[in-house]
């Protein structure tokens, strides 16, 4: 066989195997949820996909790290938005997320009830305005539905005029049975009240409240919902000295499996609810 002929042949077994991988391995987490805790530094983001592939992304970090969500959705091969969903008014929070509206697709976006007039706020309203993207504010009852997923949201009740944590959402994703917790910045009180109002089932996944502080993931709380693996966003030897130990101790206790985006960078994890019933991951964490 001559040279020429030979490299053909490579070429196009290469190419057949390319085919191959693209069919399977591409695929290989279809029809699972997958939440990505994206490593915004001392902030909040989290992008959530469906196993019928909607999604929703919760919170954008500050507006310095709007860069790093908008690589993290384009690596993820992300090219629209469902939902955005901003739990609160705080810029290590909804700071970066008129640049994300921006540069994707976005079909609602949702918000508490807030009469806050802060910049990032502004931001965003000017280029949803733009897009003709319709803002939805969202509070305890709310329900959004996307094909077979559930979004509960539980908190809050009230909106507070002196403590933006505390308008915080609090709010379930439900998908095939089994419930996935997110918090916001919302403190211990907040987690107390809606224990008084609703009773939680277990939860496989806990975005851990207000970047580990011991203001928030009380022992009630924790011990109520006993998720299997908890996240928490936090920034490098933050000045905060998040996450506090208390946190960890009381994630500990209930054997709460923690992982850290200071310790980890940005991180994913695919749930196989439909079939095994797994946590799988695409890296090999640290945890505490």
């Amino acid at each position: 066989m001559s040279k020429k002929s030979l490299f053909k042949v490579l070429l196009t077994s290469l190419t057949l195997l390319y085919m191959v991988f693209c069919l399977t391995g591409c695929n290989l987490h279809k029809g699972q949820l997958q939440i990505h805790v994206i490593d915004v530094g001392q902030g909040d983001s989290t992008l959530v996909v469906t196993p019928d592939d909607k999604n929703i992304l919760i919170d954008g970090g500050e507006d310095e790290y709007s860069r790093n969500v908008i690589r993290h959705l384009k690596r993820s091969h992300i090219r629209r938005l469902d939902a955005v969903i901003g739990t609160h008014f705080d810029s290590d929070h909804i700071g970066g997320l008129d640049k994300v509206i921006e540069e994707f697709p976005t079909n609602k976006v949702y918000f508490p009830p807030s009469k806050a007039s802060k910049t990032d706020l502004i931001e965003i309203l000017d280029v949803c305005r733009r897009k003709n993207i319709k803002i939805t504010p969202i509070m305890a009852g709310s329900q959004l539905k996307f094909d077979q997923t559930l979004i509960n949201v539980l908190s809050p009740r009230k909106i507070s005029t002196t403590d933006e944590n505390k308008n915080s959402l609090i709010f379930t994703i439900y998908q095939d049975g089994m419930s996935f917790m997110f918090t916001g910045d919302a403190d211990s009180e907040m987690e107390r009240e809606v224990l008084t109002h609703y009773r939680l089932p277990r939860c496989i996944y806990l975005k851990a409240g207000h970047h580990g502080s011991k203001t928030a993931s009380c022992d009630e709380f924790i011990g109520t919902i006993r998720p299997k693996i908890a996240s928490i966003s936090c920034g490098y030897k933050n000045k905060y000295g998040h996450p506090h130990q208390e946190t960890l101790d009381t994630l500990k206790k209930y054997q709460v499996q923690t992982f850290r985006t200071d310790l980890n960078g940005d991180m994913v994890f695919y749930f196989d609810l439909r079939n095994t019933k797994k946590i799988y991951s695409k890296g090999k964490y640290l945890s505490e």
